[in-house]
């Protein structure tokens, strides 16, 4: 037990004998760790044909780059970066994005994120990722940010408690934080994560759903949805010009979202031409390359 509460532990053992140069000792234990542990997120076992000299070189690619991600996390090697979000007059508030820095390595979130997830990471990382913002906030007064969980990290029953005390520690009002949940995660039947979700939202967070339209979403989901600000996938944007069908479901979004109080934002709007029509059905904020490209944090005007 540890601080009076019942630890379940699990442990596994295996044994063999080892012939081969001595120096790709350590590299392959690496790799074997990797497989077991991608065997136990899956429960299930992977063979290893001991016929093998070598494992494949994905599996080495993928222990490195797990180790890098550690090493960042360990050395608090995360870059922000703000990409901003405008409504029609040019006001708004911008999204946090993340980098790793490991050395002169910068990771870019297509490779961190699925190991991050898949090595139990998530919590760590998003508190890295609010940390880091919050202590640099004191140089952007005034400016509003978002900032994406991942869904690991709202299944976490202290989740949303470890944000508060954030929140109190660096005297930041609730109102300057916009946390973006996936669509999949605001309809969520896990009690745990719906809970997170509120506790943020009551403490005075707004709740934005990420990439909405692209899972779950259907308009009596959409008719109990709680949450500030809808997003609207990208998929939805880049023929908005041409394919009326487009254009019918992001205005029958837009429509509800209104009625319920929701501001929308559309993403990934690349030219004058998808902006212009947006703007006409409706959409309260824009998001993409047109706006603005990300750049870093530290770069941002105050």
């Amino acid at each position: 037990s540890w601080n009076n509460q019942a630890l379940d532990l699990e442990f596994g053992a295996s044994w063999g004998g080892y012939r081969g140069i001595e120096s790709e000792l350590h590299p392959m234990l690496g790799q074997l760790s990797w497989l077991s542990e991608q065997a136990g997120a899956a429960r299930r076992v992977l063979p290893l044909d001991a016929a093998q000299e070598q494992i494949s070189d994905q599996t080495s690619e993928q222990v490195r780059l797990l180790a890098k991600i550690k090493q960042a996390l360990n050395e608090r090697g995360l870059v922000l970066y703000a990409q901003p979000i405008r409504d029609a007059s040019g006001e708004g508030y911008y999204e946090i994005l993340s980098r790793m820095r490991c050395g002169n390595t910068i990771i870019t979130p297509d490779r961190f994120i699925p190991l991050i997830a898949q090595f139990n990471l998530s919590q760590r990382f998003d508190m890295q990722v609010l940390e880091t913002l919050f202590s640099s906030l004191n140089h952007h007064q005034g400016q509003h940010f978002s900032v994406n969980l991942l869904p690991y990290t709202l299944m976490q029953k202290d989740s949303a408690t470890q944000i508060i005390a954030l929140f109190k520690r660096y005297n930041l009002s609730a109102e300057a934080i916009t946390i973006e949940v996936t669509e999949e995660q605001a309809f969520s039947d896990v009690e745990t994560s719906m809970h997170n979700i509120q506790l943020l939202r009551d403490f005075g967070c707004g709740i934005a759903i990420d990439d909405f339209g692209t899972g779950y979403a259907n308009y009596e989901r959409l008719k109990s949805l709680r949450a500030d600000i809808l997003k609207i996938d990208g998929c939805f944007v880049r023929d908005i010009e041409t394919d009326p069908l487009d254009a019918i479901m992001v205005k029958s979004i837009i429509e509800m979202a209104k009625v319920k109080k929701m501001k929308v934002v559309a993403e990934y709007v690349e030219t004058p031409e998808q902006r212009e029509k947006l703007l006409e059905l409706g959409v309260d904020y824009l998001q993409g390359y047109l706006v603005g490209k990300p750049l870093p944090l530290s770069e941002l005007r105050a």
